[in-house]
């Protein structure tokens, strides 16, 4: 059984790992897989309804015997756990994503993941954190993220030929530039560390070297209103377009569009938008903080750089958008790279690799 926040569109990176799991799971199993998941459709934040109404399947199940074992996509979904009578447990999985874990954990929730059978983070920079903060847990298994095989295949965006019934929104991709610098990334006042404040800040420097440069900052949250105000007060807020939230199809037709792909995280447990932006050929600019290092090879698929240094970002961005031939030149090894170290049959392996504890205590167990 996968234990998901939700399988829905529109909820970032937790989500399509969630819809990647899933499918993963969906593929390997033998007998038919259950889903239970806490936002079951639509944009909203967990009410109290959706989280009763989570307990009450997942203990359900387990009471009921209906499943051998379960994994649960985040850290916080697995507190379930507490509900469950003893006898009626059945051994676990959790999936460690980056702050939510390496942050620190109430005693119980610390105990729930450490009575995990399996515990896999998505880079070695997150197992490493995790395992610092938390060092009582035991051993954690690292799986690198892919892209849902559907994102692999390259997507028509013209205007002739959409890619679903609705297509993406035209009058917000004919907006941007060619000279484009993409951020994609949640924006809220507690997690003030995916890099938009870097990119803002170095905007007018920037714009004394590239004039024709545009910053695209794709994403929702309630620190918006601050970052708008930020790049107002730089002199140049007509080049810094905030698309807020755009749907998949939009998003792939942006992707297409922009010249440079920048998050100079400094907290990113992975970056699977790196990998989207390779998909589409684009050079990557994260930051040495992070897990940016474990995707993006350094000067070859773009740069890392310390996001304290405004004018080691302000120099990556600025040799990409005056150097066409090497932009492109990184974008292809980048597109190589996504192909060679990140295929969806590799994770499927390491996944299910991993998950063998878990199945082979499952069985025994019945």
């Amino acid at each position: 059984m996968l234990c998901s926040v939700t399988q829905e569109p529109g909820h970032g990176g937790i989500a399509r790992v969630a819809r990647l799991v899933w499918q993963v799971l969906q593929e390997a199993s033998a007998s038919p897989c259950k889903l239970i998941t806490l936002i079951p459709r639509g944009l909203e934040p967990p009410r109290p309804m959706h989280k009763l109404r989570f307990a009450t399947k997942v203990v359900g199940e387990l009471v009921s015997r209906n499943v051998d074992w379960v994994i649960f996509d985040h850290l916080s979904l697995a507190r379930v756990q507490k509900l469950v009578p003893k006898a009626f447990r059945r051994p676990y999985a959790v999936l460690l994503y980056s702050i939510d874990a390496w942050s620190p954990l109430s005693p119980g929730l610390r105990e729930i993941l450490r009575q995990a059978r399996v515990r896999i983070a998505i880079s070695n920079y997150t197992a490493k954190r995790v395992s610092e903060a938390h060092p009582e847990v035991g051993s954690i298994d690292v799986c690198h993220l892919t892209l849902l095989p559907s994102q692999y295949r390259i997507q028509d965006t013209s205007e002739e030929r959409v890619f679903s019934a609705t297509g993406p929104d035209w009058s917000l991709v004919k907006r941007i530039q060619s000279n484009s610098i993409l951020i994609v990334g949640r924006m809220f006042s507690t997690e003030r560390y995916k890099g938009h404040d870097p990119l803002i800040e170095a905007w007018p420097d920037l714009k004394a070297r590239v004039p024709d440069a545009q910053l695209v900052i794709v994403g929702r949250g309630d620190d918006v209103p601050r970052l708008k105000a930020k790049a107002e007060q730089t002199g140049f807020g007509t080049s810094i377009l905030f698309t807020g939230q755009v749907s998949e199809n939009t998003l792939q037709a942006i992707y297409k569009q922009v010249a440079v792909f920048a998050m100079p995280s400094r907290s990113e447990g992975f970056g699977l938008v790196y990998l989207e932006a390779m998909q589409h050929r684009l050079p990557c600019i994260g930051s040495t903080h992070d897990a940016a290092s474990e995707v993006i090879e350094d000067g070859v698929t773009g740069f890392l750089v310390d996001q304290t240094d405004k004018n080691s970002l302000l120099d990556a961005i600025a040799g990409l958008l005056e150097n066409p031939s090497w932009r492109r030149q990184m974008g292809e090894a980048g597109f190589e790279r996504l192909q060679k170290e990140f295929s969806f049959e590799q994770f499927k392996e390491k996944f299910l690799t991993a998950l063998k504890p878990l199945m082979s205590e499952g069985i025994a167990s019945i």
